[in-house]
């Protein structure tokens, strides 16, 4: 048996079988594209998980659908969503969505596609990246990486650094 104290490496081999629901093609709505520029600006561009800048990373950051992810907006109880947004655990944007309005019109991306409500800013390492992106670790060990101490060795070939998290 291996001694778990100690430093040791973790393998796993996912095998996820759900069923995601009928949805529209994925595109880039206006909604979505606005928002997404008034995140990025207003968070400096700033991976969530380790601080660094387009300039710091040599690629763009890129935007995550969160908490909703597009391909489930069909499967969500919005209402669920709503009760959590309001309880501020999402920020203040998703706290202050207007809930009425969507309500109203039915359209689920009008808080999916909202960036504001409903965004996280990652770097591409963070967001599809092998053994670290949002898209490929289980969520545990993705938010791990936001509070794992400075040059902690992660993973073979990633160290933590946090630049201005």
């Amino acid at each position: 048996m291996t001694d778990v104290t100690q430093v040791h490496e973790e393998k796993l081999t996912l095998s996820v079988d759900v069923e995601i629901p009928g949805h529209e093609a994925r595109t880039e709505t206006s909604l979505f594209r606005h928002t997404k520029a008034q995140l990025l600006d207003r968070e400096g561009h700033r991976c969530w998980i380790c601080g660094r800048t387009p300039e710091e990373t040599g690629k763009p950051a890129q935007v995550h659908h969160h908490p909703v992810e597009r391909s489930l907006a069909n499967a969500i109880d919005f209402k669920l969503v709503q009760r959590d947004c309001e309880a501020g655990m999402y920020g203040p944007d998703a706290q202050t969505f207007d809930w009425k309005a969507f309500f109203s019109h039915g359209d689920v991306y009008a808080f999916v596609d909202n960036a504001l409500a409903n965004g996280r800013v990652l770097c591409p390492d963070h967001h599809i990246g092998k053994d670290a992106g949002i898209h490929m670790l289980p969520y545990p060990l993705h938010l791990a990486q936001r509070y794992i101490r400075e040059g902690y060795q992660f993973t073979p070939s990633q160290v933590i650094h946090h630049d201005q998290v």
